[in-house]
């Protein structure tokens, strides 16, 4: 099979396929959610800190939820999960819509629609992965991985440039019905889904869930490569990411722009992740995965240190490229470097790890978001990313059997 063929092989798996799009209605969302939300916060607020915070609610779930998931994800098949979450997701922005129309709308009800898609979202992501290799087997799991960012990608491009020109033109009313519709195309879609998965492993009771964590966590902690993932995960959710919630701020007060600006930011960074894919693509064969994972989380983190020094419009553009380059490299091989060193029986307890390294996020957002009211949303976003790399550097470095120097084949 020529290279080409096997990078598009996932795909001719149907139930793959149809997952594949819904998953990209769900990242479409989540980019346009991200956009609506701050800017309808900026407007109800006027305040950095609560736009930042409003990120908190979004992520906080994933810190006290995601050591359970394994447990939830082993317990329930796993399309039922993704269609009970897609279900919450419309019911949520069909709420917002209809208090918007009725002039209603305050933060607390941004706050809580966010808190409640943050519940959601800490089942539902380590369950879309954790399907995968029942799809398409483990040997496909890296091109599934990389199909995956093509299609993330492609939407955190189009996400907040869609939702920037819908502010622009039509309002945040036409914002939130779009994510409505975007959700609930995204269920039909799931619920065309043939295969019923369930995790090879027993079925704990609650009583267990307990010994379930430190079982996994041990696990993961024997497992150098996803213990390393799970570390540079937490570093840069905690201190490189929340710099996403204070891009309203950016937009409106650091580089004076409107919707519109706010949607070409967000954009830039997907523009520089579909660029970063072809880097991975291309690196592949010269770079191990943990080096491809470990070094575009460094270069992304450099990419952000830019930006927050910047005063120029189109210069923060190009440093938001730089730092979705990097960034293509942390997507693609977090999940795959963790799907491709568990076990079949420890996949779900592998990946809630995961969860709960991205659940360090809220603590960065609360971060961010008092750094922000106290010194500026530039400082901030400058120093946090400046950790980020060097304490990823530092994994990289002094993490014993993470690396691996070259890919094995």
């Amino acid at each position: 099979m020529s290279e080409a063929g096997q990078g598009l092989a996932p795909l001719r798996n149907r139930d793959f396929l149809l997952l594949w799009l819904a998953n990209g209605l769900w990242w479409q969302a989540m980019f346009t959610e991200q956009v609506v939300f701050g800017w309808l916060a900026l407007d109800l607020t006027n305040s950095a800190w609560w736009v930042a915070l409003l990120g908190f609610f979004r992520s906080i779930p994933m810190l006290f939820l995601g050591p359970f998931s394994a447990a939830i994800t082993d317990r329930f098949e796993r399309r039922a999960l993704i269609l009970g979450a897609q279900f919450c997701g419309v019911a949520g922005y069909a709420l917002l819509l209809l208090l918007f129309w009725r002039g209603e709308l305050a933060y607390w009800h941004l706050a809580l629609v966010a808190l409640a898609n943050g519940i959601c979202w800490s089942v539902d992501w380590p369950t879309r992965r954790s399907i995968v290799p029942d799809l398409v087997g483990k040997g496909l799991v890296v091109e599934a991985m990389m199909l995956e960012n093509i299609i993330q990608s492609l939407t955190r491009v189009v996400g907040p440039l869609a939702a920037g020109s819908l502010l622009a033109t039509i309002g945040s009313g036409g914002g939130l019905l779009a994510l409505a519709g975007m959700v609930g195309l995204g269920g039909v879609l799931v619920a065309g889904l043939r295969l019923r998965s369930r995790s090879p492993a027993p079925f704990q009771a609650p009583r267990s869930s307990w010994a379930q964590i430190g079982e996994g966590l041990r696990y993961v902690r024997g497992q150098p490569r996803i213990w390393g993932v799970v570390l540079i995960t937490a570093i840069m959710n905690a201190w490189a990411f929340p710099f996403q919630g204070l891009l309203p701020v950016f937009a409106r007060d650091v580089l004076g722009q409107g919707p519109l600006g706010l949607g070409l930011l967000g954009a830039a960074n997907g523009a520089g992740s579909l660029v970063g894919l072809l880097w991975v693509k291309q690196s592949r064969g010269r770079w191990s995965n943990e080096w491809l994972f470990g070094g575009g989380s460094a270069l992304a983190c450099a990419g952000l240190v830019g930006f927050a020094c910047s005063s120029s419009f189109p210069l923060s553009l190009a440093l938001l490229v730089v730092s979705g380059v990097g960034q293509a490299g942390f997507s693609v091989m977090q999940s795959a470097i963790t799907l491709v060193e568990a076990t079949d029986q420890m996949r779900s307890r592998a990946m809630g790890a995961v969860v709960v390294a991205i659940g360090t996020g809220p603590l960065g957002r609360l971060a961010s978001g008092a750094l922000a009211a106290s010194a500026g949303s530039p400082l901030a976003v400058g120093l946090m990313a400046a950790g980020a790399l060097l304490a990823t550097a530092g994994t990289l470095a002094l993490l014993p059997g993470f690396a691996r120097p070259r890919p094995q084949h």
